[in-house]
Formats: structure tokens, C-alpha cells, sequence
């Protein structure tokens, strides 16, 4: 937190530096001091000025609001709900009681093909394309416990489309550039979410486009899969990167979307025929998941229970968006899925397309 905290005091200007408050505290003292009052003066504290901000989103206080009960698990949704394709997407919050709550949204944000990382306490939003052409460097964070936006230090390639997959505290970004101005030295980069800073970091440059990514947590592995239907491991602390002997002879682009790992299992949404489907990662075998009805579902992701959650369209007397959420159990080769709660969750304008870009679970401070 040391080199986090003087790197703001360095740019919010001396005269804070030498003021009193919580900064001239040691570290420690400052996180143990934030830890004891509640989740609303901390808002109120954050806004006062820079550092107070950088003391209330740190990933110590965080921990420590975990270690003492002071967490919980949030749900964002970000959508494009406007009929104007260059209007950047909106945000939204997930009640308890099944409701899409809206949150401030970004106006700079690129309107599409941005990347999406969640980490605790807040979604990086990485790159896109600005008015449907240009893509940019611009990386944003949304902070989910003000729900307040920051610029961050932008890529060093633009970008759209880009795999980006977090591992023990860094962000690795691969592909998504104009290929004649990428090679193998600025294909890929990393964010270093602790120091705010990019580096380099090694991934041949591949033939055919990454089409999806997935992380392995238990053994900090990146799963993916290109255009060619090869599929690949990399592991980004070691730079070491290994392809399969085979292909996805079943996967073809755009029919397998919104990879999942739950465990050491992957998870997808089959756009052909609305079902869930589950594979171990050295098969490369689909298989459905069972005990579910056929969805045409928009979007597929996991939360922090470990289960999955879905959006689909209803056009029965008015379009609603619904979501449900589904745990899953294994019985020897088989998943079987059961539906933990399905609820009608945002009422859509009939006139105005709209689209679930992103799901995911943060955690952020509570109490």
C-alpha cells in the first residue's frame, strides 16, 4: 500500500501532503482506524479528497472488512439500452428482491467491444471501439462501493475485443489491435493492479483471433481458444504457453460463448440450442447440463457462490428481461443443474434494442 499511497500523494499536491489527517498515519494505524466505522461515512470520507479515496478503496481495508464481517458480494449488470449505438452502455446493481438497480454510468466509456475484469471492489473496463471505428487505450474503474468512475493509466496498444483475464493481482490483455501495427513485443500486456502500471509480458503472437478466455484459479491458469478452434494453457507468472495436440472439433465461433470455470470445470452457452453445457478442460468434450429447461439465453456467467447465473428475453404481454440463478451438483459423469430463484429483472423498451454486454460478482464493503 506504501507505493500506491505516496504515487496519489505525489499528484493530489503537497499541500496534502503536509496537512494532518489520515495520510500522516502509519499505514496500519490508518487501515485499522477506516476498518471501525461504517460502509456510509466511508462513502462520505472517500469524496473528501484524493487519498482519503485511495485509504477507502484499498485492497488492505477491504481484507480487513472481510476478516471482520464487513463484506458482501454484489451483482453488476452492464447493458446497451439505447436505440443509438454510439451511446456508451449503462450500469445496474442486483437487489436482493431480483431488480436491476441503476447505477452512474460512464459517458466517456467506449460504446462497444470493451474488456471486463472484476477484481474485489470494483471492474475494470479495458479498451472498445469509440463510434463503432476507433478503438481505444482508455482503461476505466468503476469503483462498486461509490459507484464512482476513474481514468486509469491507459494501454499501451488500442484496443477492442481483447482477452483480458485477471491472475494473482495482475491483468493480462492479449490480442484485440490492428494487426499490422501489432508484433509479438506489444501483442499482449499487463497491469500490475497494486502499482497502476503496465508492463510487458511475453504470448506468441497467434495466427487466428483469441474467441474466449477463462481463468483457472485453482492453478492460475488461462484456458483459451481461438478462431481455428485450437485451444491452448498459458501461464502467465512463468510465461509459459503450451497448445493442445487437438481441436474443438464441436466448437465453431460465436456457437459456444460466455466461457465460464467453475473449479476446474468450464461452462458455456450454446447459441444454437439455448442450453448449458459443461466440459472438463483437457477433453474438450461439450456436454448439457441436465435437469434444465431450454432458454434462449443472452448472457451466461458465474457468481461468487459458485453458480451459474443467466439472462434471457421474454416477449410474453410486455419484454422483460429475466435472470435466474442455477447451482449445480455432479453425480459421477454428469452435471445436473437446479433453479435456485427465476425473476423478471428489467423492464425493456419495446423501441430501443438492448443487450447484456457484461455479469459479474464483486465484493465490496458492507455495514
Amino acid at each position: 500500500m506504501n507505493g500506491r499511497k505516496a504515487g496519489i500523494i505525489a499528484t493530489a499536491g503537497q499541500e496534502d501532503e503536509n496537512s494532518p489527517g489520515l495520510w500522516s498515519l502509519p499505514d496500519e494505524v490508518a487501515v485499522n482506524c477506516l476498518a471501525q466505522i461504517s460502509r456510509f461515512d466511508l462513502a462520505a470520507l472517500a469524496i473528501a479528497s484524493k487519498i482519503h479515496r485511495s485509504l477507502v478503496s484499498s485492497p488492505e481495508l477491504l481484507e480487513l472488512r472481510r476478516q471482520k464481517g464487513c463484506t458482501e458480494t454484489c451483482f453488476y449488470v452492464c447493458m446497451r439500452v439505447s436505440p443509438d449505438p454510439s451511446r456508451p452502455p449503462r450500469w445496474f446493481i442486483l437487489s436482493p428482491h431480483h431488480r436491476l438497480n441503476p447505477i452512474p454510468w460512464n459517458p466517456s466509456q467506449a460504446s462497444e467491444s470493451s474488456s471486463y475484469v472484476a477484481v474485489d471492489g470494483g471492474i475494470y473496463v479495458l479498451g472498445g471501439l469509440i463510434d463503432g471505428r476507433h478503438r481505444t487505450r482508455d482503461v476505466w474503474f468503476l469503483d462498486c462501493f461509490s459507484h464512482t468512475w476513474t481514468r486509469v493509466p491507459s494501454m499501451k496498444m488500442p484496443r477492442a475485443s481483447a482477452s483480458a483475464n485477471l491472475v494473482d493481482g495482475r491483468i493480462y490483455v492479449s490480442g484485440g489491435c490492428v494487426e499490422e501495427k501489432a508484433n509479438p513485443t506489444n501483442w499482449s500486456e499487463v497491469f500490475d493492479i497494486k502499482t497502476q502500471t503496465w508492463g510487458h509480458w511475453y504470448l506468441p503472437k497467434l495466427r487466428f483471433g483469441i474467441c474466449q478466455s477463462v481463468v483457472i484459479e485453482e492453478e492460475k491458469k488461462v484456458y483459451v481458444v481461438d478462431e481455428g478452434r485450437r485451444s491452448f494453457y498459458l501461464l502467465p507468472s512463468e510465461c509459459l504457453f503450451w497448445r493442445f495436440n487437438k481441436t474443438i472439433c464441436d466448437f465453431i465461433p460465436g456457437t459456444r460463448n460466455d466461457w465460464c470455470a467453475i473449479g476446474k470445470l468450464l461452462f458455456c452457452r450454446d447459441t444454437t440450442c439455448g442450453r448449458i453445457l459443461w466440459c472438463e478442460p483437457n477433453e474438450l468434450r461439450w456436454k448439457p447440463v441436465k435437469g434444465l429447461e431450454v432458454y434462449d439465453i443472452c448472457r451466461l456467467s458465474s457468481n461468487s457462490a459458485g453458480n451459474i447465473v443467466i439472462f434471457w428475453n421474454s416477449h410474453l404481454r410486455q419484454t422483460w428481461l429475466w435472470s435466474a440463478e442455477i447451482s449445480l451438483r455432479r453425480e459421477q459423469e454428469e452435471i445436473w443443474g437446479k433453479m435456485e430463484w427465476s425473476d423478471a429483472v428489467f423492464k425493456l423498451d419495446t423501441l430501443s434494442p438492448s443487450s447484456v454486454l457484461y455479469s459479474a460478482s464483486v465484493l465490496v464493503s458492507a455495514k
